[in-house]
């Protein structure tokens, strides 16, 4: 380039003031970041207490019902049971987490944090658990006599989407109590 009057000018170069550093954890302020936290802690609570009201098991598979669906013993087995249906003390304790967990976030101590996270990973190590393994309430078992070899029919009970909501919930919880933690 040329100015004006004959001589060369280099582009100017933007300057460190135009750009600013890269985002940090740091550059956030402490009260932004426990605002943050109490926010993913009150809506993991809120979402573990919603996800007992959803379907947790899959009782029994469409091919088995369309088997034996109307078979006298399965007529009072809920097809697709919600937490409180299928467990008899998991579903109490996952309600107390939840209202823990909305407690700390709301009115708690930071002393509480340790102990609500630990509370929470076991939460997480129950649901994980009940996804891999999905309960059942204690269907009947059916024996078929009519195969080969008689023997009882598989269950095949199914996860549900209230584990899915409840594991999200439980990573949001998780992951607001250990922002939380770093707030210091």
């Amino acid at each position: 380039m040329t100015s004006g009057v004959g001589r060369s000018v280099a582009p100017a170069l933007p300057s460190r003031a135009q750009h600013p550093p890269p985002y940090t954890a740091a550059a956030v302020s402490k009260e932004t970041r426990e605002a943050l936290s109490d926010w993913f802690v009150v809506a993991g609570a809120l979402l573990l207490f919603g996800s007992l009201f959803l379907t947790w098991s899959h009782q029994l598979s469409p091919s088995f019902l369309a088997l034996f669906g109307s078979y006298g013993p399965l007529r009072g087995v809920p097809r697709d049971p919600t937490a409180w249906q299928v467990y008899s003390a998991a579903d109490v304790c996952l309600a107390v987490l939840a209202a823990g967990l909305l407690l700390v976030a709301l009115v708690g101590s930071r002393a509480g944090r340790p102990v609500s996270l630990f509370a929470a990973a076991l939460g997480l190590a129950f649901v994980l658990h009940a996804l891999s393994s999905p309960p059942t309430n204690g269907a009947a078992n059916i024996f078929n006599a009519a195969n080969s070899v008689p023997n009882y029919l598989p269950l095949s009970p199914g996860a549900g989407l209230g584990e899915t909501v409840a594991l999200v919930a439980l990573g949001l919880a998780i992951a607001g109590l250990a922002l939380s933690l770093t707030a210091d």
